[in-house]
């Protein structure tokens, strides 16, 4: 027990400092550039890149976390595994990346035709680097979950610290050519860890095991395809506040990106323990036929996360604007910014601890056999949601589009906990039998 808690505080620790570093970046370029069109192109360029990378990248941990902790006690089995699961992988990680010559074309042409993002000079370049930096994401998501299936979180929590550190020294160092350096440091950042990744396991993949066209090289189920649309609402909402936030006003997605950033980077520290500690334990407990050890585990962790994230909630929601100003308020970031910053980030909170219970919620169905079609419901449904509020709420600005998120989240995870706990007693009740 001891050992399990030393583990979890320092994989805690190092996301910690990540999450620092996120903030660093954020920081970096608030002081830079402030809150306008550049920004907004910014935020813009990066919603559909960063949303198919998240999703690929979660889809890919979610789902091969399990099969690789299930393996784990088959060294051979587990390589070729890895192996052949990184052979596809990169195949998908090409077409993420060629995406950006489309996309050159088509996602400036979504902006509504009086937005200030069109007219923004380095936006091309902004797309470009967003995309290929996509592509090299989902590699890496692959590294970063077999860390966390073979019991070394912390060196997998220390594959997310490369991005933001170059980031930073390319914004702080480099003469200011523009916006266009943070995207660029991005993808030299996150090529970075690619190369970093394959050093710390480079004997974990057995490429000349590897038949990929074999079924048996990737035991993974048929329906495994609708993990993209069960994970789909942890990065939808990217895109969503691309297509509404442009119409509700200049400077609008820069703010709320600006409140997300903080949230995203507080979510992640009080998930990335639990997840990458406790998954591989309810896979194995799956795998062993043990309903009521799942139960008793999972329910331990959702208490946990929930506890978590009500504090953090609370606090953000009583001192969201010192958060803010102690962050950002220097250089181009203005007081008013900091003022509009803080209201949509106290109306994300509620949101935020929300979507941490789903986040552990979605990775206790993925440890459970029989599909991913609930999962994929649930993913969707919050999606279209969250869309449907965003448009009745989007003339409420930043504050309206903060809270069509939580209410989103708040919604789901009621009804998402509904089903687990459903599938979780039918699991018992036919290992009794």
């Amino acid at each position: 027990m001891l050992q399990h808690a030393v583990r979890l505080a320092s994989v805690t620790g190092l996301s910690l400092f990540g999450s620092l570093i996120n903030f660093l970046v954020q920081a970096t370029i608030a002081y830079r550039f402030g809150v306008g069109p550049a920004v907004d192109a910014y935020f813009y360029a990066l919603g559909v890149p960063a949303f198919v990378a998240g999703l690929l990248a979660a889809c890919i941990s979610y789902v091969t976390v399990p099969e690789l902790a299930k393996a784990a006690n088959r060294p051979s089995e587990a390589r070729a595994l890895s192996a052949a699961l990184l052979s596809l992988i990169i195949r998908i990680a090409l077409l993420v990346a060629l995406a950006a010559l489309p996309a050159l074309l088509l996602q400036p042409a979504l902006l509504p035709a009086h937005s200030a993002i069109r007219s923004e000079a380095q936006l091309s370049s902004l797309i470009v680097f967003s995309w290929l930096a996509g592509g090299v994401q989902v590699i890496n998501g692959l590294l970063v979950a077999r860390l966390n299936a073979v019991g070394r979180p912390l060196s997998a929590s220390l594959l997310a610290l490369p991005p933001g550190l170059i980031t930073i020294g390319i914004l702080l160092l480099a003469p200011t050519l523009g916006i266009w350096l943070a995207t660029a440091g991005l993808l030299v950042g996150t090529m970075s860890v690619t190369l970093i990744g394959i050093a710390l396991q480079r004997d974990g993949f057995a490429w000349s095991d590897v038949n990929i066209h074999k079924k048996s090289a990737l035991p993974i189920p048929r329906s495994a395809w609708l993990s993209v649309v069960a994970l789909s609402c942890f990065s939808t909402y990217a895109v969503i506040d691309s297509f509404w936030a442009p119409r509700a006003g200049p400077g609008v997605l820069s703010t709320l990106g600006y409140a997300q950033r903080i949230l995203i980077g507080i979510g992640s520290l009080l998930t990335v323990g639990p997840s990458a500690i406790a998954v591989p334990y309810l896979a194995r407990l799956v795998d062993r036929g043990d309903g009521a050890g799942f139960r008793q585990l999972m329910g331990k962790i959702v208490l946990l996360v929930a506890i978590m994230g009500g504090l953090m909630a609370s606090a953000v929601w009583l001192w969201s604007e010192e958060i803010v100003a102690i962050l950002f308020r220097r250089g181009a970031f203005s007081a008013a910014a900091v003022h509009e910053a803080s209201a949509a980030l106290m109306h994300l909170a509620p949101g935020m601890a929300a979507m941490l219970i789903g986040v552990m919620l979605m990775r206790a169905f993925f440890c459970l056999s029989g599909g991913y079609t609930w999962p994929a419901l649930i993913g969707l449904g919050w999606s279209l949601l969250y869309f449907a509020l965003s448009g009745l709420f989007v003339e409420r600005q930043v504050v309206g589009l903060a809270d069509a998120y939580s209410v989103a989240w708040i919604v789901t995870i009621i009804l998402a906990s509904i089903l687990l706990w459903r599938r979780s007693v039918s699991v018992g009740q036919l290992e009794q039998r």
